[in-house]
């Protein structure tokens, strides 16, 4: 019996506890609350419970929308947003619109392949512009190529490689993002690395492969993922998708396709 009492006793001191620490807890966020609101109207009992689930209150920070994947069309040519692999292909008659030389250095002035959709040519400058005054020079070594163009130049690797090497370096014609007007090569003005593997082992390389998301650029061709996108690493080659989804890829280490459920396109 005087044990059973003993028990009753501290049951009746820990909830005395709990309502009195409630009842502080409930004051002072009464207290921080607009007057007449929800929460100053609640009682006790319900400031036992939000005590009790929540004893260092609940947060009022929203959670962030989710990202929407359907502001922009993944298959209209000149979408922000549309992708071009192996398996989705522009038409041949594609030319963007308000093609342009960005204001920066570039490979061959006057060449049709210096030119870059407005849009894309505006994120550029912007990008080269804080890259120098990090200390790096770029320059733009080829940016849009009409289909015509681009069979000129898989031709030419064709005969070079072969087939089947050039498939994993160089988009046939229609497949090629260059065509889009927001996808370009940069280099460094002297050469170093220009258009290999190694570029990306460079102060200027590092800084994109860091840096470009901020202005909107993504490296579409990355390390390891050539199982996926079909091309081998291309640290040179960027594709203008916007800061929003350039910045989200960037987070996630995803490619296109594996961002927005797209299959894998490794071959044709």
């Amino acid at each position: 019996m005087h044990r059973h009492k003993k028990l009753l006793i501290t049951i009746v001191v820990v909830v005395t506890l709990l309502i009195a620490g409630a009842m502080i807890w409930f004051a002072k966020r009464d207290a921080n609350a607009p007057a007449q609101t929800t929460t100053a109207k609640r009682g006790p009992i319900a400031a036992l419970i939000d005590f009790v689930t929540h004893p260092f209150g609940q947060s009022n920070t929203p959670k962030p929308p989710a990202f929407d994947k359907t502001q922009y069309s993944l298959d209209d040519p000149a979408s922000l947003w549309v992708v071009v692999n192996k398996q989705r292909s522009l038409p041949s008659g594609y030319i963007p619109a308000s093609l342009r030389q960005p204001n920066i250095a570039v490979r061959s002035s006057g060449s049709s392949e210096m030119l870059v959709r407005d849009d894309a040519a505006s994120a550029l400058e912007s990008l080269v512009a804080a890259a120098k005054q990090d200390g790096i020079s770029l320059m733009l070594v080829s940016g849009y190529r009409s289909y015509g163009l681009q069979e000129q130049v898989y031709g030419g690797n064709v005969s070079r490689e072969g087939q089947a090497s050039a498939d994993k370096t160089s988009a046939r014609p229609g497949h090629s993002e260059h065509q889009t007007g927001i996808a370009m090569d940069l280099g460094d003005p002297n050469g170093v690395c220009q258009l290999e593997t190694c570029f990306g082992e460079t102060t200027a390389g590092k800084w994109l492969a860091a840096h470009a998301h901020e202005y909107g650029f993504i490296i579409r061709y990355q390390n390891g993922k050539e199982g996926i996108v079909g091309y081998t690493y291309e640290p040179w080659h960027l594709r203008y998708v916007g800061p929003a989804l350039a910045t989200e890829l960037y987070k996630s280490g995803q490619t296109m396709e594996e961002f927005f459920g797209l299959p894998a396109a490794p071959s044709y």
